[in-house]
């Protein structure tokens, strides 16, 4: 008699209820639980925030932030009535440790990169002197050093990449409106590159040097474009227009988060290629905040407004398991 597999099945995984699982898996994936005597597959994934570790140090907003939820950095802000800080803190899944500070003070900054390798990309300085920098720092997970200096200095710019290879676009200068100015690093040096085509500020990136995203504009927009290495495309608007808001992730995976409509907001949506979905919502509506992650599957948001703010929110994603039956 021929067998299962020999007419195109192919073999169950057998697995025990205390084996460790890890997901997300492909969905549908069937297996049988040897500690149940149950079939069970993988069903549908979903994303949800839930609370995370307090900043430890002061409440700030304007802070930005580089890494993944288990592996995250914070770093820069401003806190009442304006006055930007140096502060930097590692996140490891759970609680934040203050590590060294930033070389000054800086606030609406660009961050990028992994919490052992991390840009901080120009921004403000509010404290004496006050103004606007063109300071590149580099984290190597211990301290910050000074690399390449940008050509301008800006505020409210968006970002995507790594150390070694960044890209920064958008935000605003010293009396100058928004920009469509988009610059790449290699690690040292910034050379200019294909602009955008709508200039704008407080808006999130994500992805890298040859797959970006730029997404939202203040003024509130929902316009969002897509960048191959060379130039930018508009793509697919949000459901929610917004500035100020978080984002990370990849040119076809990503997550965007919170932002001002007005008012603040908990709006969520994922990013798929081609169109974005409202999912599950902040549980507080924040902008300005500090955004880690790879993506849909993994993101924190940190700090911000409407107050200052110390707490931190994580979403997760996970697949339910489902039992087959008979009805």
């Amino acid at each position: 008699m021929a067998k299962y597999k020999e007419i195109g099945g192919t073999p169950v995984a057998f697995k025990s209820g205390s084996e460790e699982y890890t997901y997300p898996s492909p969905e549908g994936e069937l297996f049988y639980n040897s500690s149940n005597g149950q079939f069970q597959f993988v069903g549908l994934g979903t994303g949800a925030w839930s609370s995370g570790g307090s900043i430890t140090s002061t409440s700030r907003f304007g802070v930005r932030g580089a890494g993944t939820l288990t592996a995250g950095l914070i770093f820069g802000g401003e806190t009442p009535p304006g006055t930007t800080v140096a502060l930097t803190e590692k996140y490891d899944g759970t609680s934040w440790t203050e590590v060294n500070d930033l070389p000054v003070g800086l606030g609406y900054q660009t961050g990028v990169g992994t919490q052992t390798a991390a840009l901080s990309i120009s921004g403000v300085n509010d404290s004496p002197p006050i103004g606007y920098v063109v300071d590149t720092f580099h984290f190597d997970g211990t301290s910050w050093s000074e690399g390449g200096d940008t050509p301008g200095a800006r505020q409210g710019t968006a970002g995507a990449g790594i150390q070694t290879a960044a890209l920064w676009h958008g935000g605003t200068g010293p009396g100058s409106p928004n920009t469509v100015a988009t610059k790449q690093y290699n690690g040292s040096s910034w050379t200019e590159v294909g602009n955008l085509n709508t200039a704008r500020t407080s808006h999130a990136g994500t992805g890298t040097v040859t797959a970006a995203l730029a997404i939202a504009n203040s003024p509130i927009a929902a316009i969002v474009e897509a960048y191959d290495g060379t130039s930018w495309t508009e793509v697919g608007d949000l459901n929610t227009a917004r500035d100020s808001l978080g984002g990370v992730g990849t040119q076809t995976a990503s997550l965007v988060f919170g932002g001002n409509t007005p008012p603040n907001t908990v709006n969520t949506e994922e990013w798929n290629g081609s169109s974005w979905t409202e999912v599950n919502n902040l549980a507080t509506g924040r902008r300005n905040m500090a955004s880690t992650g790879t993506g849909t599957t993994s993101a924190m948001s940190s700090g911000g407004l409407p107050t200052p703010s110390v707490t931190t929110e994580e979403w997760t994603f996970s697949h339910a398991i489902k039992t087959v039956t008979t009805s």
